[in-house]
């Protein structure tokens, strides 16, 4: 082993790009573990008329602070478009336009009474700072109380199913005033309405400057290297992978959870592994359209509609042109649901044939010809359940196992997960080990 304290990162999303990063930089031995045979973790890539493209939908707003300082950093900045997106919903049979005071006015799912009851909710949403005063009453129960139960199951409820799915009734409210507090700042910060942003040629050109900077800083990158199980050892931790057992001194876990208890659950005491078996997440669900033409003049189209097997359509093409795609249109459709629900072992054609009646309800000229291509993409762990009184049940940074740290999307909070709270993890955890060896 090397005389310089010897860091295991596991797991190489961001949150563990940029720990490495800056550990190795700071004179750390750091390697990466990593199960999948590609870093970046939920921004992976595959090809869509030959420009690289997320398997899952991604966008940054003007509030990503953290993530456009790891850009400028790189000199990336630059390559960030900030571009205008148009929001819809789907609701009673057709297609609404959302999302502006305009909107509103001509959105009839909602009565006048609903509309306002909406428009002053969410305003005071908007200004109201302080998250604490929402995290001891779910969202189900304070909206239908402020909002009105028209506006909860128009509106609201939707978007709680589509996230949480049979879980939607236990999330807090603090999940759902974040949601419109920060993206009510995106807005403010622009001064032009709400301008979204992605990054030229897709946001896997950072995950691919940070893994060169890690491989300059003298990072081992283990790639398609899963941990099987970690363990006490003489002055440290040893990690079994595909190359055997190796000890580090200091170990960064950066996976849920649940895959913490999975590998570590031996060495930790009963309590902890408790706790981490009470955490609990929704996988995500992602089927991609390369289509010959435009499927909707949205960017974004929320369902509000229980009988549609997904939640949510993103097509990415009324957001990035789709000259950049040769041409085609990208719809992503969405979906969490736990693993245990049929969706998430079917076949990819089972799923297809689940979805395609009930795209053509939202476009009735929609005609399976239009499909160039389809995508079958599924992550599990992808979106922490957020209950009532969460901040007291966040699993900590250290762990009762010495040496054996946790930086992982469900300490986010109150904020949700995304990339830009990833690469604020990520520069947490690197500053608090490098205070906690700075004798090394």
């Amino acid at each position: 082993m090397s005389t310089r304290h010897s860091v295991a990162v596991v797991g190489a999303g961001i949150t563990g790009l940029v720990a490495a990063l800056r550990l190795a930089r700071a004179g750390r031995h750091v390697a990466v573990f990593e199960r999948y045979p590609y870093p970046g973790g939920l921004v992976a890539l595959f090809d869509a008329g030959g420009e690289p493209l997320e398997c899952f939908y991604h966008h940054l707003f003007t509030t990503d602070t953290d993530y456009l300082a790891l850009a400028a950093e790189f000199g990336m900045e630059a390559e960030i478009e900030w571009l205008p997106s148009r929001m819809g919903m789907f609701s009673r049979g057709r297609l609404w336009d959302f999302g502006t005071p305009a909107s509103l006015l001509r959105f009839h799912p909602l009565s006048w009474p609903a509309k306002v009851r909406f428009a002053l909710t969410t305003l005071w949403l908007n200004r109201v700072a302080d998250w604490r005063r929402y995290e001891h009453v779910t969202a189900h129960e304070w909206m239908v109380r402020h909002g009105g139960r028209q506006v909860f199951d128009t509106v609201w409820g939707p978007l709680l199913r589509q996230k949480f799915a049979e879980r939607a009734d236990d999330v807090a409210m603090v999940w759902l005033w974040g949601k419109v507090y920060l993206r009510g700042r995106s807005r403010s910060a622009s001064g032009l309405g709400e301008r979204l942003g992605y990054m030229r040629g897709s946001f896997g050109r950072l995950v691919t400057a940070l893994v060169e900077g890690c491989l300059a800083a003298g990072v081992r990158l283990e790639l398609a290297s899963p941990v099987r199980r970690m363990r006490r050892a003489e002055g440290g931790i040893e990690i079994e992978s595909r190359h055997g057992a190796e000890r580090f001194q200091t170990v960064l876990f950066t996976a849920a959870p649940r895959e913490l208890l999975r590998v570590g659950g031996d060495a930790l005491p009963a309590s902890y592994r408790a706790r981490l078996a009470d955490q609990d997440d929704a996988a995500a669900l992602c089927a991609v359209l390369e289509l010959d033409r435009p499927f909707t003049p949205y960017y974004w189209i929320n369902v509000a509609d229980p009988t549609f097997p997904f939640g949510g359509l993103m097509e990415h093409t009324n957001f990035i042109p789709p000259e950049r795609y040769g041409g085609r249109h990208i719809l992503y459709i969405s979906k969490y649901l736990f693993e245990d629900h049929p969706l998430w072992r079917s076949q990819d054609r089972e799923i297809w044939a689940a979805y395609l009646p009930h795209l053509s309800r939202i476009n009735p000229g929609f005609d399976e010809s239009w499909v160039t291509a389809r995508h079958v993409f599924r992550a599990a762990h992808a979106q922490p359940i957020v209950p009532v009184g969460y901040s007291q049940r966040v699993p900590p940074f250290e762990t009762p196992l010495s040496g054996l740290y946790h930086a992982c999307m469900a300490q986010i909070y109150p904020e949700d997960r995304g990339q830009n709270y990833a690469v604020r993890e990520g520069n947490r955890a690197a500053a608090a080990l490098l205070a906690r060896t700075a004798d090394v």
